[in-house]
């Protein structure tokens, strides 16, 4: 820790940012190409090979649609540079976005890194998006283009209908263009633009996070960001993984955790990635098997998910080495019957937020049970009094507040949402309550945001609040997180009815869950109170109900 005019700052240890100040794509070229034979992305299937086009396409590499598809790592900077050449030619420059409407595949892994090798943006929403916010985000987003998949061209038409968004198909037609003609059409002589002169400047992916409150918003990660992650992690305690490693990939893409942290830095660094479009626990158990995975990038629900599947010891795991964990909090008791049941020394905790990737990892080196991790090189963190403002010491608890290398560059079109994230000074205020040991280990005590986390997904009450609001028979609403050991929390109502109205709790359930995804559903169950708790201000008291909650479920053991 170091006294910095007033302020007690905490700094991880420091390397040359010139090592990270280049741009993109030309780095992540020059290290796949350097891996050349090596294989750099599998999948199972390919659902689109029956197309006419796949012949003149892909020539001898006909795939039969039941077998796994790998490519090499020359093949995919090939691909890659032949999509950017083909979206081009439809309209994609740099300072515009491709949206990707999709799950993982080995076909949207090309596409972010086509988008990275024009220079332009990865608008990546969550696919389970309904019509209305994939709407809004195209709106802010300004992509003249949108990649999806047959099964979600149903939404997907219904948010661009009206606008000038053109749609690409990974797999048939069925009237649009799709994967293979963009393939076809990058076989032209078309020249990749040169490199952006400031990459700090350049938007790489535009990922939407709610933030600390609110609605989800455009979260701006710049390639100097990206770059930044790629040699901070590995400064941090030498290269955790490299090309002697397999990876089993079902995180998602439209998550920082999945695109930044896992595909492209593993790229970067040689690793055989095994695309999953979903997690499905006997498949990914299986590919762990066959594929003999040596590194996973999880999160705690699927920890969980595995700690208590009893098929477990049916499967060899022994090649596992190292296991990730991050996105959402995970109990010590269960990191510990993890550990045992796959034999390791130890599970790897980190701790971040879309806003600044990855705050704190640990490694095999710096670990310490309890914690989510040590400060990263480059990076600057203060715990801060949240009622004072005063910075704090050693072992002591308020928000924490980070800054460095990668720290976002803004929220998209919304300046007043990064100016109440990222003050004058360039702190980020996380809303997460943390303490900072001797040893410079992040502790995560409890948030002071309103985001709840459902299985890693976020939710935000003020979205629920909104959809409650318009039921007619509902004069006042409040939405929390229920703990729930499995997905983390789930989404709890509080209502007060409006004069003389019977509505059940199901029927409010009801009127919700046709209106949102799954994840955003009131599993957490609906409450129907006299009065919401409210500040003179007429702030919700979401404090008040949350340790309501609390005393309710200790009474309760």
């Amino acid at each position: 820790m170091e006294t910095v005019g007033g302020e007690n700052i905490f700094r991880g240890k420091r390397i040359d940012s010139k090592q990270y100040s280049g741009p993109l794509w030309p780095f992540l070229k020059q290290k796949m190409e350097s891996f050349g034979s090596r294989t750099a992305l599998v999948s199972r299937y390919v659902r689109y090979v029956t197309d006419p086009l796949a012949r003149r396409v892909w020539g001898r590499e006909q795939i039969d649609p039941y077998k796994q598809q790998e490519l090499t790592y020359t093949e995919v900077v090939k691909r890659a540079e032949a999509l950017a050449r083909g979206l081009m030619k439809l309209g994609l420059r740099q300072g515009t976005s491709l949206c990707i409407f999709a799950p993982n595949s080995v076909e949207n892994a090309l596409l972010i890194l086509a988008t990275h090798a024009i220079g332009a943006t990865v608008h990546a929403p969550n696919p389970a998006s309904l019509p209305g916010e994939l709407r809004r985000q195209l709106g802010l987003s300004d992509a003249p283009l949108i990649v999806t998949v047959p099964e979600l061209l149903a939404p997907v038409k219904e948010a661009v209908a009206g606008t000038d968004v053109r749609i690409i198909v990974i797999g048939p037609r069925d009237g649009n263009l799709n994967y293979l003609d963009l393939l076809a059409l990058g076989s032209g002589d078309v020249t990749l633009p040169p490199p952006p002169a400031d990459p700090s400047k350049v938007i790489a992916s535009l990922l939407f996070s709610s933030g600390t409150t609110g609605l989800p918003k455009g979260v701006q990660i710049t390639q100097r960001n990206i770059m930044a992650f790629i040699f901070i992690y590995e400064a941090f305690d030498g290269r955790q993984i490299d090309e002697k490693d397999t990876v089993v990939l079902f995180l998602p893409f439209f998550h920082v955790y999945g695109q930044v942290v896992t595909l492209l830095t593993g790229l970067a660094h040689g690793c055989r990635h095994v695309i999953m479009s979903k997690f499905e626990m006997v498949p990914f158990l299986t590919f762990c098997q066959r594929y003999k995975a040596t590194v996973l990038f999880l999160v705690p629900p699927v920890i969980i998910g595995m700690v208590n599947f009893p098929g477990l010891s049916k499967y060899d795991l022994s090649t596992v080495r190292m296991v990730t964990t991050g996105a959402a909090p995970l109990g010590q008791e269960v990191e510990q019957q993890f550990v045992k049941k796959l034999n390791l020394p130890c599970l790897l905790n980190g701790y971040g937020m879309t806003e600044n990737m990855v705050a704190t990892v640990q490694s095999f080196r710096y670990h310490k049970s309890g914690t989510v991790g040590h400060l990263l090189p480059n990076m600057d963190y203060k715990i801060v009094d949240p009622e004072t403002g005063r910075s704090l010491g050693v072992d002591q608890t308020g928000e924490l507040y980070m800054r460095g290398p990668m720290t976002m560059m803004g929220y998209h079109k919304n300046p007043e949402a990064t100016r109440q994230t990222i003050d004058r000074d360039g702190w980020i205020h996380t809303g997460d309550m943390a303490r900072i040991d001797a040893d410079g280990y992040l502790y995560i005590v409890d948030r002071l945001k309103e985001l709840i986390k459902y299985k890693g997904e976020q939710v935000a009450p003020a979205v629920l609040e909104d959809l409650l609001m318009a039921h007619p028979e509902l004069s006042d609403v409040c939405v929390i997180g229920l703990p729930d050991p499995v997905a983390g929390e789930l989404p709890r109502a509080y209502v007060v009815r409006t004069p003389g109205s019977k509505v059940t709790e199901q029927e409010v359930k009801d009127f919700v869950a046709k209106q949102v995804p799954s994840y955003m559903q009131l599993r957490g169950g609906v409450e129907f109170r006299e009065t919401i708790p409210k500040s003179p201000s007429g702030k919700i008291l979401r404090r008040l109900l949350r340790d309501e909650l609390k005393q309710q479920q200790k009474s309760r053991l």
